[in-house]
C-alpha cells in the first residue's frame, strides 16, 4: 500500500476524537439525535491509561442523566474500591482528614473507560473505530478533514466532518491545530504513577496525599485499590519541576525516600508495574474551548482541577455539554456552559493555588488549624 494514499473516505456529521470519559460522555449525550456520529481512538481497548484512577460519584451521577441505571451498573460490573475521605499527611505524620458527602471509587482506567465505551456501543448508534490515530486536521470550506494513521504506520481512512469534538487528552493535537493552543508550562503539570502490592498501614476507605516542604507544590499520593493493590504517584507543576532541574521520575523516587511516612508504608511493598507519566493540563488559565467546527473537552480543554488533580469529573461534564450542544445545534453556547458549570466553579481552587504558591507556609498553618473541625470544614467548602 502507498504510504501517502488514504485507505478510504468517511463522511460524517460529528467526529469525537478520543474514547475516554469525555469522548464517551459526548457520544452518550448525542444518543437519539439525527446526527451521524463517529467515535475514534488511537488505542485498541482495553488500554492502559496514566491516571490516579479516582472516579468521583458526581461523574457517575452526571452520566445517570444520559443512561439511567449506569451508576448501579458500574457498581455491579466494575471492580473498584470506594472511599469516603482523604488525608493530607505531613512528614511528622500529622494527618489532616477531609470527609466527602458522596463516595469516590478507585478503579483502573482500563476498566472504567472500557465500561463507558461498552455503554456507547450498546445504547447508541455511534460508529466506533479504535486503533486509529489522527495525525492532522485541515479545513476545507465548511468541513474539517482528519488525516489518520493505523497502528502499523500506514494511512487510515480520511475523515470529513462539519464538527469535531476533541477528547484526545493532553497534549491535544486538536487543540493545537484547531484552536492554536500551545501548552504553557506555567499552567500544566507532569505526573507519574505505578501500582504496588502489599503496602503497610493502608485504610481501604481513605485516599492518602502526602506533603513535603522540599517538594511543594508537588505532592505524592497512595490510593487504595481492590485487593491489596494501591495506585502510587507523584505530580508537580511543570514550571516548578524545571526550577528543580530534575525529571519527574527522579522526583518521585526522592519523595518516596525522603518522606518518612511514605518510606515506611512502602518499605515492604512490591512494585508490580512500570512508572508511566503524562501531562496534567490544569484549569489555571482560560483558553479557547470552541470555534468554527470544533469543541474541546476534558484534558484537551485544560479542565483539570488545580488543587485535587481530578480530571474525570470535568471530562464527563464537558463531554456531556459538548454532546448536548452538538445535538441541539447550539455550538455557540458551549463556551458559556463551560464557563458557568466548570470554569467559575473552580475559581476557589485557582485562588488557593495562588495563595499557596505565594505563601507556602500557609499549608502548615492550615494543617495546625485543621485540628478544629469547624475550621477544617470551612476550608474544605472554600476549596471544593
Amino acid at each position: 500500500m502507498n504510504k501517502g494514499v488514504p485507505k478510504g473516505l468517511i463522511v460524517t456529521d460529528v467526529v469525537i476524537v478520543g474514547a475516554g470519559p469525555a469522548g464517551c460522555s459526548a457520544a452518550l449525550a448525542l444518543k437519539g439525535s439525527d446526527k451521524k456520529v463517529l467515535l475514534i481512538d488511537k488505542a485498541v481497548f482495553p488500554r492502559n491509561k496514566t491516571c490516579g484512577d479516582s472516579v468521583p460519584a458526581h461523574a457517575l451521577l452526571g452520566l445517570e442523566n444520559l443512561v439511567p441505571g449506569i451508576y448501579d451498573d458500574f457498581l455491579l460490573k466494575v471492580k473498584s474500591a470506594s472511599f469516603r475521605s482523604s488525608a493530607l499527611i505531613f512528614p511528622n505524620a500529622l494527618r489532616l482528614f477531609f470527609k466527602w458527602p458522596l463516595p469516590g471509587y478507585v478503579v483502573e482506567r482500563s476498566a472504567f473507560d472500557g465500561f463507558l465505551l461498552d455503554n456507547v456501543r450498546e445504547s447508541t448508534d455511534t460508529q466506533v473505530i479504535t486503533g486509529l490515530r489522527v495525525v492532522d486536521y485541515q479545513r476545507s470550506e465548511q468541513q474539517i478533514i482528519l488525516t489518520t494513521q493505523l497502528p502499523d504506520g500506514l494511512p487510515g481512512d480520511e475523515i470529513r466532518t462539519s464538527l469535531v469534538i476533541a477528547a484526545d487528552g493532553a497534549p491535544s493535537l486538536a487543540a493545537r491545530k484547531l484552536a492554536g493552543t500551545i501548552p504553557d508550562p506555567k499552567v500544566y503539570g507532569q505526573a507519574v504513577r505505578c501500582y504496588f502490592d502489599n503496602v503497610d498501614a493502608i485504610d481501604p476507605g481513605v485516599e492518602l496525599v502526602f506533603y513535603h516542604p522540599d517538594f511543594f507544590p508537588g505532592y505524592f499520593w497512595i490510593f487504595p485499590m481492590p485487593g491489596n493493590r494501591v495506585n502510587v504517584g507523584f505530580g508537580m507543576p511543570e514550571n516548578s519541576r524545571r526550577k528543580m532541574k530534575t525529571s519527574i521520575v527522579e522526583l518521585f523516587h526522592k519523595f518516596r525516600n525522603q518522606h518518612p511516612v511514605v518510606r515506611e508504608m512502602l518499605k515492604n511493598a512490591v512494585q508490580v508495574s512500570d512508572l508511566r507519566g503524562g501531562m496534567v493540563p490544569f484549569a489555571r488559565k482560560r483558553q479557547i474551548w470552541s470555534g468554527p467546527g470544533f469543541m474541546l473537552t476534558g484534558d484537551s480543554a485544560s479542565l483539570v482541577d488545580p488543587v485535587s488533580g481530578d480530571g474525570i469529573m470535568q471530562a464527563v461534564r464537558s463531554g456531556m455539554l459538548a454532546g448536548i450542544a452538538a445535538k441541539t445545534g447550539q455550538h455557540n453556547l458551549y463556551d458559556q456552559q463551560i464557563e458557568k458549570y466548570l470554569w467559575k466553579r473552580m475559581r476557589p481552587q485557582r485562588r488557593t493555588i495562588r495563595l499557596m504558591n505565594g505563601l507556602p507556609q500557609l499549608i502548615t498553618i492550615a494543617a495546625w488549624l485543621g485540628r478544629f473541625d469547624w475550621l477544617r470544614n470551612r476550608f474544605q467548602r472554600w476549596i471544593w
